[in-house]
Formats: structure tokens, sequence, C-alpha cells
């Protein structure tokens, strides 16, 4: 892999979440010029990125949370939901994320999971904020199920 177009690539995908722009088109090209073994580096991607926001680790594993949906909110990942937190999980419904809002309005539909990018950007800020390793795995996907929501679990590594 090219690390200085990784670079590039990330720094554009920063910029734009910090701005509220959409970042579903840079995948939707990938996808299409390299076909759908992407999902892996999607995730190598979207976990590199979330692992070099600026978050600081929280003091107490149960604000982790709270500080999750905040850094959603804050970088325009769209809006979270928490529907399970414990030592080990963290379950949540992202609403409005940027790769798949304008898909899913425009009707179209995928046969699998789509956003193996936010899954490693999940898994890369919950590491910095826990300092923990984690690993994010889509559970269903809004252009899959046709809900409003994409949902995911993120799940602690045990020691």
């Amino acid at each position: 892999m090219d690390r200085q177009l990784l670079s590039k690539i990330l720094a554009q995908m920063r910029r734009n979440l910090k701005e509220g722009k959409d970042i579903g088109d840079m995948k939707v090209g990938a996808l299409l010029a390299l076909g759908h073994q992407l999902e892996a580096i999607f995730y190598y991607l979207g976990h590199e990125l979330g692992s070099t926001l600026k978050v600081k680790p929280v003091k107490d594993i149960s604000q982790v949370p709270d500080e999750l949906k905040r850094i959603i909110a804050e970088f325009n990942l769209g809006s979270a939901e928490i529907t399970e937190s414990t030592e080990e999980i963290i379950q949540l419904k992202l609403k409005d994320h940027s790769s798949i809002k304008d898909l899913i309005k425009k009707g179209i539909k995928t046969s699998g999971s789509f956003c193996s990018f936010e899954a490693g950007l999940l898994a890369g800020v919950l590491e910095k904020l826990s300092d923990r390793h984690c690993f994010a795995q889509e559970l269903g996907c809004s252009l899959q199920t046709g809900q409003n929501y994409c949902e995911f679990m993120l799940v602690f590594q045990k020691d």
C-alpha cells in the first residue's frame, strides 16, 4: 500500500468529516473501480482515520458511550443511539452518516454490509477513548435493511 496516498486520502476524509461533507462518493468510486474486496481495506482506512482523530482517553470506562456519542457528533459522523453498553461491548445505531445518507435518498440497496469504513472508524476512536484494543462490526446496514440507521457492535478485547 502506498503510504503517501493513504495519508492524502485520510487527510481529505478527515477534512470532509470535520466540515460535515460527504465521503460516500470516495467509497463508491473505489468500490466500482476495485470490486467488493475492499471491505477490509475500508475497515483499515476507517481504523487509521479514527486513530488519528484528536481524542482524549476517558478516566472511567463508563464514560465511553457518552464520549463516543459526543465525538460522532463533533466530527459529523451522523447521530448515534447507544442501544447496549457493557464492559465488553457497545452496540449502537448510527443515523445519517455520510457514506449512506445520499445513497438512501436515491433508493440504492445492497446485498451485504456497506459500512466497513464506519466500523473501522468507530473501532479506532473507541481504542483511543478506552486505551483498549477494540473490534467493530456492522450488524445491519440501512442499504440492506431499509431502516433509517446502520447498526454496529463494538467489542473490547479481553486481556
